[in-house]
């Protein structure tokens, strides 16, 4: 067994390579710097005595939207406080929140908090309406500039209530300014009317990071994060990179992937610092091509098990209609014996059974997912087939545990395929 502090590390500070935003942020982004002027154009008016623009901040995940928000706001912060400006930024994660209702309680309880310091609760067992009279009363004893960002505004769904009441609700004394985050590119337009032309007085979009943006971004944090890595000249781009722990490969292969995928910097920066866990884990002085490869198969099997954990129950009960057809070795299948062996489960564990035409379209969302494979029929009448897309031992052991939902089914087909469950 290792024991702790006793090996040495190709690391100088792990945190600056962590991709989890709550562990480090950057203090720039040099890659979006027409984005942040958009930002601060809509933000502006807040130094001269007028309201902030509403605005809408677009873009796939991990492209820099939030960070960009934060180092713009935490900017205006800084200027109010040099220039004895009344300003609050309030911000609010609406991952998990399904409707305006649980918005407009986070919200009463963060402007508490603004007033009274931390510890407040959330407001309970009022009618939405309520809560909206709520958050205009303390934003009036609050006061001045008032700006309130809901990240991951999406999550609402089709729950606008909040985005159309709070813009027009003019609280006395305040000039109130509201930036929605979204990785929803189509969030705009799915919206009501009145509600675009009021939320969105401007908007930015985060385009996806091209392999360059990536290798620089992946450049300053080595850089921050390893012995012996620093920027020549004090350039700090991939170009102006020296390292003694990095082969010359590994930054261009992990930037590669990432831009061939979604350009997403997080996903560039977890596969980065995955490989260098895994060479720092293993005594390795050098962080290699090889590393980033096992790096990628890695996060691509554990993101594969957690997408099958996770699935709600129909998905679930197709996978596993698809995988009894894995276990007997008849795949790839057509849709009818999948669909009937899906009834027979249904059956077994008391779930409602869907219409076949809604069973394919969970079937295609499996295929969507990459967790099955899909082979297109080639005519009319001539059904899809399916198969696994991942190897039936890691279907099986992802499976409900037996105490869960749909576990005495997932335990039949362990039995079945040879696999004991935890």
């Amino acid at each position: 067994m290792k024991a702790f502090g006793d090996e040495d590390t190709i690391f100088e500070d792990m945190d600056v390579l962590n991709p989890n935003e709550q562990t480090y942020q950057p203090e720039s982004l040099p890659e979006r710097e027409v984005e942040l002027d958009q930002i601060h154009s809509a933000l502006r008016p807040a130094t001269m005595g007028s309201t902030p623009l509403n605005l809408i901040v677009y873009g796939q995940s991990g492209q820099g939207k939030t960070v960009g928000i934060r180092l713009k706001t935490d900017q205006l912060q800084e200027y109010a406080a040099d220039s004895e400006m009344d300003l609050t930024v309030v911000h609010i994660r609406c991952k998990g929140m399904d409707g305006s209702y649980h918005v407009l309680t986070h919200l009463v309880k963060r402007l508490r908090e603004k007033r009274f310091g931390p510890g407040e609760e959330l407001p309970s067992g009022h009618q939405r309406k309520t809560l909206l009279n709520m958050v205009i009363e303390n934003l009036e004893k609050v006061g001045g500039t008032v700006i309130v960002v809901l990240d991951e505004i999406d999550a609402i769904g089709d729950d606008d209530y909040i985005l159309y009441e709070l813009p027009r609700s003019n609280p006395d004394g305040v000039r109130l300014s509201l930036i929605g985050i979204t990785n929803d590119l189509q969030f705009r337009e799915n919206l009501d009317a009145d509600v675009r032309s009021s939320l969105g007085e401007d908007e930015v979009r985060f385009e996806p990071y091209d392999a360059d943006q990536l290798r620089n971004i992946l450049a300053r944090r080595a850089a921050g994060a390893l012995r012996d890595t620093y920027f020549e000249d004090s350039i700090e781009d991939y170009q102006h990179l020296r390292s003694e722990i990095l082969s010359d490969d590994t930054i261009p292969l992990a930037a590669a992937l990432g831009a061939q995928d979604t350009g997403d910097a997080r996903e560039a920066i977890r596969l980065l610092f995955r490989a260098t866990r895994f060479a720092d884990d293993r005594g390795e002085t050098t962080v290699t091509e090889e590393h980033v490869r096992e790096a990628r198969d890695f996060l691509e099997t554990k993101a594969i098990e957690s997408g099958i954990q996770t699935l709600p129950n129909q998905r679930m009960l197709a996978l596993m209609a698809v995988t009894y057809h894995g276990i007997q070795g008849d795949t790839p299948v057509t849709t009818t014996p999948i669909y009937t062996q899906y009834k027979t489960f249904c059956e077994y564990a008391d779930v409602n059974v869907l219409s076949n035409r809604r069973f394919r379209d969970r079937l295609n969302d499996l295929a969507d997912t990459n967790v099955l494979n899909k082979r297109q029929g080639r005519g009319r009448g001539d059904e899809n087939q399916y198969s696994l897309a991942v190897d039936l031992d890691t279907a099986l052991e992802n499976l409900p545990k037996q105490s869960e939902r749909l576990g005495d089914v997932a335990t039949v087909l362990r039995e079945q395929g040879g696999v004991t469950a935890d």
